[in-house]
């Protein structure tokens, strides 16, 4: 499967190399970069991500988050951890129901010991469950942010579905855990719980069909263009979905987002500091109730195929303030 493969869009992807197996880790890039993160003998990613520190210091951290399996990690500094955990802690479940200990997918040695990049580790001899594989980005955020988009937009259009742990979606029987700092620890739901709506299935993918600013483009029905003011802007219909901001002159894209209320979102952006840009506006109604994973991953769709049309991000797409 292309997405499985190590010329994977044509980007220089490591080996893929077992998270218990720190010695192969070496084939980690120690550079600005993306990454995927696969389960051993399963045609499917869990995620990908992009980081602007070391490959290597971000992925052998992630692994040592990781090596606790009665504990689901916090999801700081590593907001994918508790995703796989939930999946990795479930398959292993499946696998060796009856026994009492679960192996982990990265060493169980230290976070001090293994996070030095110079110390030799003796492979774990418990059965590899989590592969990752990198590729080094010389690129700025917004550049590396964008190829992440674009490695998203393709899974999806290959698969169908997005990768596992993308996008906020953990395991359906879990919860996931807060940030460390608000000390509320994930877990598995009891019996009688409701499944977490967070792990539903993913939305059809978008269909790639015109160019980035046509009124069909993606195979949506995108509504006319109005200017972003007040009088505008207050008369969209309720609803969640998906809006464009674009350059009113030159029509240029400057801004690709998604809401869960776009009546209120869009009056709310009226009052931004666009530098000089007379933005218009346009927008589509996805539904009026919408999961967050799933309006993240048609926004995910949008931006993917906005980086293959043109191999960069709307100008305003990763600034804070948006």
């Amino acid at each position: 499967m292309d997405c499985l493969e190590e010329n994977w869009l044509e980007l220089d992807w490591s080996p893929w190399v077992p998270f218990n197996a720190p010695r192969e880790f070496w084939y980690i890039q120690k550079a600005p970069g993306v990454y995927r993160i696969r389960p051993d003998n399963k045609d499917l990613l869990m995620y990908i991500g992009e980081t602007g520190q070391s490959l290597h210091k971000k992925l052998a951290g992630l692994r040592q988050t990781l090596r606790r399996g009665d504990l689901m990690p916090w999801s700081d500094p590593y907001a994918e951890a508790p995703a796989l955990w939930s999946w990795w802690v479930e398959w292993i479940a499946d696998r060796d129901a009856g026994t009492p200990k679960l192996p982990a997918p990265g060493n169980t040695a230290s976070h001090s010991q293994s996070s030095s990049d110079n110390e030799e580790e003796a492979d774990d001899p418990e059965p590899v469950m989590l592969e990752v594989s990198s590729a080094p980005l010389d690129a700025s955020v917004s550049g590396r942010k964008g190829m992440e988009r674009f490695l998203l937009y393709n899974y999806r259009q290959e698969k169908g579905e997005s990768p596992l742990c993308n996008f906020g979606r953990i395991h359906p029987r879990y919860r996931k855990s807060t940030t460390r700092a608000e000390g509320h620890r994930g877990g598995k739901l009891a019996n009688d719980q409701q499944d977490n709506p967070a792990g539903f299935p993913s939305i059809t993918p978008l269909e790639p069909v015109g160019k980035p600013g046509d009124c069909d483009w993606m195979g949506l029905e995108w509504t006319e263009q109005k200017s972003l003011i007040p009088e505008h802007a207050g008369k969209v219909s309720e609803g969640a979905g998906l809006y464009l901001l674009a350059d009113a002159g030159t029509q240029d894209i400057l801004y690709i987002g998604q809401s869960a209320d776009i009546a209120k979102r869009l009056p709310g952006l009226c009052g931004k500091d666009w530098q000089g840009h007379e933005v218009q506006f346009s927008y589509q109604i996805v539904g009026q109730n919408v999961l967050p994973h799933n309006l993240k991953e048609l926004e995910a769709d949008l931006l993917g195929n906005y980086y293959e049309n043109f191999r960069k991000m709307p100008v305003f797409q990763f600034q804070k303030s948006r």
